[in-house]
């Protein structure tokens, strides 16, 4: 089978994800999104989709790719700045699958990773004007965290998922 492996990353942690996976697949095409021609998927037998989370759903470019890879086998795998919690990550994941709602999805496999750094500068100026926000405490707390995600034990749970789909 014949797979291609596409992967949206604003700061890094997708692209890892992507290389597990590229490193896992036999007969896998690993491309950036930028790359990839709506053209090209009709050649591929399965598409592993990569994306980072934006506002709780697909990044913009994902998005986009979305629209055109309905009727398609697909696994889906992302990043997001949040830590591990189930039922956020349930709510996230189902929000995004239903982008794919005329696909045979395969599987989704979800993560933290790091957020960008002016997310981090904008919560603590955030902080100084709202000292006593313990939301914005407890996120910033989060994203700083989060700096060292995807980290190894991410990336064998990457190659965990991969293999027990593939």
């Amino acid at each position: 089978m014949k797979s291609l492996i596409v992967y949206s990353s604003a700061t890094g942690n997708t692209r890892k994800l992507a290389e597990v996976f590229a490193n896992e697949i036999e007969d896998a095409e690993l491309l950036s999104i930028q790359d990839v021609k709506v053209s090209m998927l009709k050649n591929f037998d399965m598409l592993y989709l990569g994306y980072w989370v934006d506002k709780g759903d697909l990044d913009a470019a994902s998005a986009k790719l979305a629209e055109h890879v309905q009727n398609a086998k697909i696994v889906l795998f992302g990043t997001l700045g949040a830590a591990d919690n189930s039922e956020y990550y349930t709510m996230v994941k189902r929000r995004i699958e239903t982008h794919f709602q005329d696909a045979k999805l395969y599987g989704h496999f979800l993560c933290q990773g790091k957020v960008q750094e002016s997310v981090i500068a904008r919560y603590r100026q955030m902080i100084k004007e709202h000292p006593d926000d313990v939301h914005m405490q407890e996120q910033l707390k989060n994203y700083e965290k989060g700096r060292t995600h995807p980290d190894e034990t991410d990336l064998q749970k990457a190659r965990d998922f991969v293999r027990s789909i593939t």
